[in-house]
C-alpha cells in the first residue's frame, strides 16, 4: 500500500475528518490533504503518531526520514482529557447532557489540547449524526475562544445547552447554526448566554482509557 494510501485508511479507520486528524497530530487540515495526494509524504515520526492516533497499524515498510529531508518540527504530546460526562441532541434541538459529580468521572481520552481546563463528553445517540458519531467522544477546550467557523457548547442563563456552529458574533448577538439537522438558524443575545465553550475536535471509541 502506497503511503498516501495508508493515511487516508488510518484516518477513516479512526473515523475522522482530515481536520480533526490534523488537529490530533498538531498539523492542519491542508497538511493531511497533501498527505493522502501523495504530494508530500509524512515523516516517519509522524507516522507512528497517526497510527496511535486512529489505532490503525503503521506500515511495516515505513522508514526513517533520508538525510536530505526536511526535519519534522516536534510534535506536542497528548494527554489525557477527562471524560466528565455524555450528551445527546433533543428532539428541541437542545442538548441531553449528563454530569458525572466532581471527581467520579469514568475515565480518560488521549488528545493534544493546549488548554489546561479540557474536558471530553460522550457521544450518545444518533441525532448528531454523521458530524458527530454515538460512542465518539468531544473535546471541549472552555479557555480558549471560539471563533466563527468552529462547533461550539453553548450553555444559556435558563439552563439549556445547545451544540452548534458558531456563525458570527456582533452588536451584542451570536448566530448560531445547526450541525446534524434542519433547524434555522438562531440569534441570540448575549445578555441571556452564560457561556460558550470551543470544541477542539472528537476522537473515536477507542481512544477512551477507563480509570
Amino acid at each position: 500500500m502506497e503511503l498516501n494510501d495508508w493515511v487516508r485508511a488510518a484516518r477513516k479507520h479512526g473515523k475522522l475528518t482530515q481536520e480533526q486528524l490534523g488537529e490530533a497530530v498538531g498539523r492542519t487540515k491542508a497538511n493531511v490533504g497533501h498527505w493522502e495526494k501523495g504530494l508530500h509524504s509524512p515523516s516517519f515520526e509522524m507516522v507512528q503518531r497517526i497510527a496511535d492516533v486512529t489505532g490503525y497499524p503503521a506500515p511495516n515498510s515505513t522508514t526513517a526520514p533520508e538525510a536530505n529531508a526536511d526535519e519534522a518540527p516536534k510534535l506536542r504530546q497528548a494527554r489525557a482529557i477527562p471524560v466528565v460526562g455524555s450528551v445527546k441532541a433533543g428532539d428541541d434541538g437542545y442538548l441531553e447532557e449528563l454530569q458525572y459529580p466532581v471527581g467520579h468521572g469514568e475515565g480518560f481520552v488521549m488528545y493534544w489540547a493546549q488548554d489546561p481546563g479540557a474536558y471530553a463528553l460522550r457521544v450518545k445517540g444518533d441525532s448528531m449524526h454523521p458530524r458527530y458519531r454515538a460512542g465518539e467522544f468531544v473535546v471541549i477546550t472552555p479557555n480558549i475562544e471560539a471563533q466563527p467557523g468552529r462547533d461550539v457548547v453553548v450553555a444559556l442563563n435558563n439552563g439549556k445547552k445547545l451544540l452548534k456552529l458558531l456563525n458570527w458574533s456582533r452588536d451584542g448577538e451570536v448566530q448560531l447554526l445547526s450541525i446534524n439537522n434542519g433547524y434555522t438558524p438562531m440569534t441570540i443575545d448575549m445578555v441571556d448566554i452564560d457561556k460558550i465553550h470551543r470544541v477542539a475536535g472528537s476522537v473515536p471509541p477507542d481512544a477512551f482509557e477507563p480509570y
